[in-house]
């Protein structure tokens, strides 16, 4: 009897051994195995946009690991960077990143961007031209209204997204929207700031470091322009 009983716990202790080690072997490939994010990635992208994994081309990659953020102290804090892919679909370049888990991707920024400028210019001044949004703007969307990381973004979301990314806590610049405008003189600029962010706060809730500044926008695709910066292999729609 007692070495029946010996013999069911040695193969219960192997295996509980067995499965913690397939565990353990799964959780490193799926947090630094290149090959085995990117399949997850593109997974993602045909399931979202509904097409094969033949569309979609993956052109550049940033590596999971630790790296250095500039926390605005003496020494940098060390923190976890996850996977980025430069991916090409239907002609654009875009990035998909994993965060806490899943994947994430900015291919439809430029026409948020637009919505939300033809929002502004609709409902609260027409010198507006442009939103300062980038792609943690559109993950922080995502979660916090719960839309899920496949939603697909609709016109009719600009307004609730205004009101959502000025307060995204994701991005290490600063937590809050920068909304760009054009007039006839620049040297209006100083007194138009403070004009459009009051019509700004009437029709919207903005955080306290939003502000409005003279400009245009345009797509800008960033990769490695500041190694301790944590944020970087990102799209942005950014002063041009």
């Amino acid at each position: 009897m007692k070495n029946k009983n010996r013999k069911k716990s040695i193969i219960i202790v192997a295996v509980v051994v067995i499965c913690l080690a397939v565990f353990g072997v799964y959780k490193f490939v799926d947090t630094y195995s290149h090959s085995y994010a990117e399949n997850k990635a593109i997974n993602y992208l045909c399931q979202k946009y509904d097409d094969d994994a033949s569309a979609f081309e993956v052109l550049d990659y940033q590596q999971s690991g630790f790296g250095w953020s500039d926390n605005g102290h003496i020494i940098s804090e060390r923190v976890w960077i996850d996977f980025t892919f430069e991916v090409k679909y239907n002609g654009k370049k875009f990035f998909v990143k994993k965060y806490k888990g899943k994947y994430y991707d900015d291919y439809q920024l430029e026409d948020i961007e637009k919505w939300c400028t033809d929002w502004l210019k609709n409902n609260v001044d027409e010198r507006f031209t442009g939103v300062d949004l980038d792609t943690y703007d559109i993950i922080w969307y995502q979660k916090t209204q719960r839309k899920g990381n496949k939603y697909l973004v609709k016109q009719s979301d600009a307004e609730e997204i205004l009101n959502s990314v000025t307060f995204n806590e994701l991005d290490d610049d600063f937590q809050g929207t920068i909304f760009f405008y054009s007039s006839e003189n620049e040297s209006d600029a100083g007194k138009l700031n403070d004009e459009l962010l009051n019509k700004l706060n009437e029709k919207l809730t903005l955080s306290e470091n939003s502000c409005c500044s003279w400009g245009t926008v345009e797509l800008k695709m960033l990769k490695n322009f500041l190694e301790y910066h944590t944020n970087f292999y990102e799209s942005r729609r950014w002063i041009s």
